[in-house]
């Protein structure tokens, strides 16, 4: 079981970044998050004896994979069984940060632009009955689902 947990959430982390590498250049409150940044950071999450994903938001290009250790906002799951709820979307990132199951480390305000991309991203990866279970407020999507998933899963 702990392989299947390891596994998806390794996919929804794959699908999460691309989800916000696609949708910076697609929706514009993505854009306005990330570049109210006003300067380059390097974004982990990470799951203790788990999968993570390090990548790096830059003004000039948006949002790039890559292999760093000077992280500037870095969120460390506890635990897989943890994780896996927040990632399949059975638990809100508010809850598990309520609930102290990850670790932040970086500038709390920073990191709350982050989350609220993540929100943007989860409205267009799941479905609606998921998002109004983990979001307390109800966004629109301006792109279709579909045509998300399919330039997440193309690269494009």
């Amino acid at each position: 079981m702990k392989k299947i947990k390891h596994f998806i959430i390794y996919i929804v982390l794959q699908f999460l970044y691309r989800g916000l590498k696609v949708l910076y250049k697609n929706d514009s409150r993505i854009m306005y998050e990330l570049d109210g940044w006003k300067s380059d950071k390097t974004l982990r999450l990470k799951i203790i004896n788990g999968p993570s994903i390090t990548f790096q938001y830059t003004y000039l290009k948006g949002i790039e994979k890559l292999n760093c250790h000077d992280i500037d906002i870095d969120i460390i799951f506890k635990n897989m069984h943890t994780a896996f709820f927040v990632f399949i979307g059975l638990k809100s990132v508010k809850q598990a940060y309520l609930e102290h199951d990850f670790i932040l480390k970086g500038d709390i305000f920073e990191s709350m632009r982050f989350v609220r991309c993540v929100d943007l991203v989860e409205i267009y990866l799941f479905p609606r009955f998921m998002t109004k279970r983990i979001l307390n407020h109800h966004e629109k999507r301006y792109k279709p689902m579909l045509l998300v998933y399919l330039k997440a899963m193309l690269g494009g």
